[in-house]
C-alpha cells in the first residue's frame, strides 16, 4: 500500500511539473501574438468653449479608421502600437463662419432663418501611437493610453436650405495641424474610445478662442 500510494505522489508531482513547465510557454505565446491591427471607431464630435449663442446639435457624427503595427514588449502584457489613418468629424450647429474684413480673423454668427443642414466638416490624415495592455488569452481585457497627430486635409461647410445647397471650402485661419490623447478601454474586439485635442480648431489669435476638438465612441478591433 505505502508502495502505492509513494507512486500516486510521485506521479502527480511529476505531472504538476510538466505543467508548470509547458504553462508559461502557452501563456507566452498568447501574449507575444501581435493584435489589434485595423481599428474602426464610431465616435460623437465636439469642440470646447462654443461662442455664446452657438449651440451644436446631437447628431454631430464621425470616425476613424487606423491600420496599425503592434510590438509586444517581452513576454509581458504591454506592447506598443504606431500606425497611419484617417478620421472624419461632421460638427452641426446653429452657427455660420464670417471672415473680419481684412479675412485675418475667423468667428461663428448664429443662424436665424430656417434650414435644413448647417455643418463644418473636417477629415484628417492621422498618424496614432498607443501603449497596450492586454490580459492573457484569446478574449481579453484592454486598455489603451496614447496619442495621435494629423493634417487637416479637407475643410468644408455645408449649408442647405428650400433654396439650395451651399459647400464652401478652404476655411480661413483653421488650425491644419491637430494633435491630442487618445483612451481606449474594452473587452475582445470591443471598445470604448475618447480623444481630447492639445490643439485648437482655429490659429491662435485669428478665430474663436478655446475651442478645442474632442470626440468619444465605440470602437471596433477587426484584426
Amino acid at each position: 500500500m505505502k508502495s502505492q500510494s509513494y507512486s500516486i505522489i510521485f506521479f502527480l508531482i511529476f505531472s504538476l511539473n510538466l505543467l508548470a513547465q509547458t504553462e508559461p510557454e502557452t501563456v507566452r505565446k498568447k501574449i507575444l501574438d501581435p493584435k489589434d491591427r485595423i481599428l474602426v471607431d464610431f465616435n460623437y464630435d465636439s469642440f470646447t468653449h462654443f461662442p455664446a449663442k452657438i449651440a451644436q446639435k446631437a447628431y454631430s457624427l464621425g470616425g476613424n479608421v487606423y491600420f496599425m503595427w503592434d510590438y509586444p514588449f517581452g513576454y509581458g502584457p504591454f506592447s506598443i502600437a504606431f500606425g497611419a489613418g484617417f478620421s472624419t468629424h461632421d460638427v452641426h450647429t446653429n452657427g455660420k463662419i464670417v471672415y473680419s474684413l481684412d479675412g485675418k480673423y475667423t468667428s461663428f454668427e448664429p443662424i436665424y432663418n430656417t434650414y435644413n443642414t448647417n455643418k463644418l466638416s473636417l477629415n484628417y490624415f492621422e498618424i496614432p501611437v498607443e501603449l497596450r495592455i492586454r490580459t492573457r488569452g484569446n478574449h481579453n481585457f484592454k486598455l489603451c493610453i496614447g496619442g495621435k497627430g494629423g493634417y487637416a486635409f479637407n475643410v468644408h461647410t455645408k449649408y442647405e436650405d428650400a433654396e439650395g445647397k451651399i459647400k464652401v471650402y478652404k476655411i480661413k485661419n483653421i488650425n491644419l495641424w491637430r494633435y491630442g490623447a487618445t483612451f481606449r478601454i474594452g473587452y475582445d474586439r470591443y471598445n470604448i474610445q475618447v480623444f481630447y485635442a492639445l490643439s485648437e480648431l482655429f490659429v491662435k489669435g485669428k478665430g474663436e478662442p478655446g475651442m478645442v476638438p474632442f470626440s468619444a465612441g465605440i470602437g471596433l478591433l477587426l484584426y
